[in-house]
């Protein structure tokens, strides 16, 4: 009877689809509270690289597709049920995959590019190679080439920086300020100025920005990694992953050396 009355719940849940009117992940950032925090929602993803900009939400028994609609409403946004049609659920489940391609990650790609070239290009002045201020000199202009495109709509990086950060996610104010930190860390690498903070002070902050993406990647959830801030529509991916690995490495290698 037990095994029985389990079986009959599962049953009951609504799978519904909405198409919004959602542009970014800033937009989904405005949303996410809404949903999280209705007790009807039993579990919610969004697929925002789908031109109708969906949200796929398990409902309980007693919810409504109509109420999730007010509260999409509710964050600014329109939003309409999708008829569950057979050829709709075979077009939704791949619509999420389409999105890792290197050629979408051109934009994060050149800026490296950049950032390596300067990296060089600088250390070339010195008459010795140095591994430890190269290392440097690649981090300080790395934040600080990141941290620009960050500043372009600082507000509009926040939005989207809070849908997967967790402390951005509680804090605004820290959302505004990561830019702020990526150019003081950057100032201080490229003048060699304070290093062992700034080793620390990276370590620590990539750290737990790579907490956040590792749960974004995870969930498969289509969401805007705010690396290069709003500038450019970059999705959350292993690539993503790799970014902050790489980040949290030279900085333990450089307070290890």
């Amino acid at each position: 009877m037990k095994q029985t009355l389990v079986i009959t719940t599962e049953l009951k849940i609504m799978n519904t689809t909405f198409s919004t009117s959602m542009t970014c992940g800033g937009c989904l950032s405005k949303v996410t509270p809404f949903l999280d925090n209705e007790p009807s929602v039993r579990q919610w993803k969004s697929d925002l690289s789908d031109p109708r900009k969906l949200i796929h939400v398990d409902l309980a028994p007693e919810g409504r597709p109509e109420h999730i609609v007010d509260l999409i409403g509710q964050a600014g946004f329109t939003a309409s049920v999708i008829p569950h049609e057979p050829e709709t659920i075979s077009i939704a489940a791949p619509a999420a995959k389409p999105a890792f391609s290197l050629g979408t990650y051109k934009p994060l790609f050149l800026v490296v590019s950049y950032v390596i070239g300067a990296t060089v290009l600088v250390e070339s002045i010195h008459a010795n190679w140095q591994w430890t201020r190269a290392m440097s000199y690649f981090m300080g202009f790395f934040f600080l080439g990141f941290a620009f495109f960050k500043l372009l709509n600082i507000s509009k990086f926040a939005d989207a920086f809070s849908t997967y950060d967790i402390i951005a996610r509680r804090s605004r104010s820290y959302a505004l300020a990561y830019p702020w930190i990526e150019v003081t860390l950057g100032l201080l690498f490229v003048t060699g100025t304070q290093l062992m903070v700034a080793n620390v002070v990276t370590a620590v902050v990539m750290s737990i920005g790579l907490v956040g993406v590792i749960a974004a990647v995870r969930k498969k959830q289509a969401i805007q990694c705010a690396c290069l801030g709003t500038a450019f529509n970059l999705p959350m991916s292993v690539v993503t992953i790799i970014e902050n690995s790489v980040m949290i490495a030279m900085a333990l290698a450089m307070l290890a050396m």
